[in-house]
């Protein structure tokens, strides 16, 4: 996009953020790659759903995309600390073409097999670990304090678009030119997507951490940072409880798709979009206003997310599904964006990349959601399964909100835990 229109466009409140080139090209390239990630997942989805004609195995999908998130999530956050941060985005990136290369080599010659989908979507999501506390840490070298909501919000904009981009996309591509096809699109939307990235090298900042500590120690002092700050603790606790009761749900959409609602790919795509339309607007409207009461609008966007969610479980009507999954995404944008400029103002510049790190270690309670999904959808059933996951988590949601101020934007009765 030109420089002409990207300083237009950033005259518009809602994409001022896009006034700082830097910030602008990764914007772009996030697009892109947020999208492929998001391809992934339909087209992996559906492919193990043809291939085994088994709910658990489709959410055994989701544990090995997410495991990461638990396993590494500490040890990304300070390697995001440690090093120069568009260093470590183009290291993932070249990861993502290497292991969509050889997916598309499987899919080419007919060898792909189940387990090799489950590595090759657990090193993408290594990989995913390494770019979400480095990518998000890097913003709030961009940008003060004050701009920092609207940077926040835009990139929630571009993940939440692709969740309703990359579903309907990757939906249409299986349809008309196969898993294979739609591999390729994504290999060449990787390859944009690095080039972008590449532009930054010569002007990324290099990491202000302490070089002389060693991963281990550095990871000792994210657990002491959570553990010693109430508001980043708060987050931290409500991200795990989100990723355990509420995000599994993705898993169950394609089961859901075809053998409650009765539709094919195409459809599927379009019902999976929809709660990344939601969220998509939701998130500019946030990237629209300076948000005072962050908490409230995290602890209530995570509410109204696990609200739909529960409603959704019940509909047997194609429409009423695509509405509720709607209300799931506008949820979501409140809950994603502050989760992330929530954490990110209470802690230390030299501690974003842990701060990070700890928000994805949260996330990664979502493969152990996603397992027990799994099995309640074999045992009970799929629309079952996600009732009882999503109410129970409403409950706990309520109950957090009562306990922590930091979620009503009260004054903290502790400073330490």
């Amino acid at each position: 996009m030109p420089a002409s229109s990207l300083i237009l466009i950033a005259r518009i409140q809602t994409f001022k953020a896009l006034g700082n080139p830097a910030y602008a090209r990764l914007w772009g390239a996030n697009w892109l790659l947020y999208i492929a990630r998001m391809m992934e997942l339909v087209v992996l989805s559906w492919l193990v759903l043809e291939l085994t004609d088994s709910p658990s195995r489709v959410a055994f999908l989701g544990v090995s995309r997410m495991l990461p998130m638990f396993l590494f999530g500490l040890v990304a956050g300070s390697l995001a600390d440690r090093f120069s941060k568009v260093g470590v985005l183009v290291g993932v990136q070249v990861l993502n073409v290497t292991i969509a290369f050889l997916v598309l080599a499987l899919l080419t010659f007919g060898n792909i097999q189940v387990w090799h989908i489950y590595v090759a979507i657990f090193l993408t999501g290594s990989g995913w670990t390494l770019d979400f506390a480095a990518r998000r840490s890097y913003y709030s070298e961009l940008f003060t304090p004050a701009g920092l909501i609207n940077a926040v919000s835009l990139d929630t904009a571009a993940l939440t678009g692709s969740m309703m981009l990359g579903p309907l996309l990757g939906g249409s591509l299986i349809s008309l030119v196969g898993f294979s096809g739609t591999y390729a699109v994504m290999i060449v939307m990787y390859l944009m997507g690095l080039g972008a990235i590449l532009s930054l090298v010569s002007n990324s900042i290099q990491s202000s951490s302490d070089p002389k500590k060693d991963i281990i120690s550095q990871v000792t002092d994210a657990v002491r940072m959570v553990r010693g700050n109430r508001s980043l603790l708060s987050v931290f606790l409500v991200t795990v409880a989100l990723n355990f009761f509420g995000f599994p749900y993705v898993q169950m959409v394609p089961v859901i798709a075809r053998d409650v609602l009765g539709v094919d790919e195409v459809l599927f795509g379009v019902l999976m979009s929809a709660a990344g339309t939601g969220a998509l607007i939701g998130s500019l409207v946030i990237a629209s206003k300076q948000i005072s009461r962050q908490g409230t609008v995290y602890i209530m966007g995570a509410s109204l997310m696990l609200v739909a969610l529960f409603l959704f479980a019940f509909s047997k009507v194609y429409v009423i599904s695509v509405v509720l999954l709607f209300v799931t995404g506008l949820g979501t944008s409140g809950f994603a964006t502050m989760q992330i400029i929530i954490a990110l103002r209470v802690v230390a510049p030299e501690m974003r990349g842990r701060a990070m790190g700890a928000i994805a270690l949260g996330i990664g309670a979502s493969p152990l959601g996603m397992a027990v999904m799994g099995v309640l959808a074999e045992v009970l059933g799929t629309q079952t399964a996600l009732a009882l996951l999503a109410g129970s988590g409403l409950i706990v949601m309520l109950i957090m909100g009562r306990l922590l101020p930091e979620l009503r934007d009260l004054p903290s009765r502790w400073t330490t835990i």
